[in-house]
């Protein structure tokens, strides 16, 4: 049974998962996808403890602290060595439409002479969109992942009502760059430092993390708030920006001993909406 303690602190995960799910839907993402990086994290960070000795842990006390089988543990230890090695040794956990539109792409079935997806009929006794769905997806209904790869516009469908493969790729969205840059330069250093401060082991003081907030603000002055926050966070990061450009080391320095090499970074961030205990609750 989990303690109360642990009840709050996967509700606040469950609050933070909400916004990361839906965006990672949006990308085309399963759950399973997700859940083999979770996996991975919780078998690499369980990997990097030490016990009472300062000795690594094993195998075995990994898969009892993850709750992963000692099998998958031992797996996961020996592909981490390459990012690589790790991708190639993953199954498969794509969902039915990125898994429609591989075969469709390389399944000789449903290729034509030149070696491009042939068009097909939704139905037929040949070839045809619902046999591929059968062949790679079970008992998805076929029309369900044509309406996916429709609103992905992944497919075209002509007058005859033949389905043409339009992309090689299922994204529902186009990929934004700035997706990425910002979970591995702000919510990865937001996520290491709350991860810092919760250490009773750090040997360096703790990390600044504070938020203003108000759940009274008049909401005629949303707008107002939203824009001279706005101004003040550029103006504060700014200077921020100045400070680090003043004492950095010029890129052709060389870093000797204790000199350099250190990352530091703050991030700000704006938000309006409901809180995390309110989108529990919804």
């Amino acid at each position: 049974m989990n303690s109360e303690v642990q009840d709050r602190l996967l509700a606040a995960v469950l609050a933070v998962m909400l916004p990361i799910a839906r965006m990672l839907l949006r990308y085309g993402i399963t759950y399973r996808q997700f859940a083999d990086v979770a996996k991975t994290a919780f078998v690499r960070e369980a990997f990097g403890e030490t016990d009472a000795r300062g000795r690594r842990t094993n195998a075995s006390r990994v898969a009892v602290k993850t709750g992963i089988s000692r099998k998958e543990v031992s797996r996961l230890r020996d592909i981490a060595g390459a990012a690589s090695e790790q991708v190639a040794g993953r199954v498969d956990h794509s969902g039915p439409p990125a898994r429609v539109l591989h075969s469709w792409h390389s399944d000789p079935i449903y290729l034509k002479e030149d070696g491009s997806p042939m068009p097909l009929d939704f139905e037929g006794t040949g070839p045809s969109f619902s046999s591929l769905v059968r062949a790679v997806a079970g008992d998805v209904p076929p029309g369900a992942v044509r309406a996916e790869l429709r609103k992905a516009a992944a497919i075209l469908e002509t007058d005859t009502g033949q389905i043409i493969a339009a992309k090689r790729y299922y994204i529902p969205v186009n990929v934004d760059e700035k997706v990425i840059t910002v979970l591995s330069s702000m919510m990865f250093p937001l996520a290491a430092g709350l991860d810092h401060n919760t250490n009773p082991e750090r040997n360096v003081a703790g990390f600044i993390q504070r938020v203003a907030f108000s759940e009274r603000l008049d909401s005629r002055l949303v707008p107002d708030f939203r824009n001279w926050s706005r101004a003040e966070a550029i103006r504060f990061i700014e200077s921020i920006d100045d400070w680090l450009a003043k004492h950095e080391l010029a890129q052709d320095s060389e870093i000797h001993g204790d000199r350099g090499g250190g990352t530091v970074s703050i991030g700000v961030f704006y938000y309006e909406g409901p809180t995390a205990e309110d989108v529990i609750r919804s």
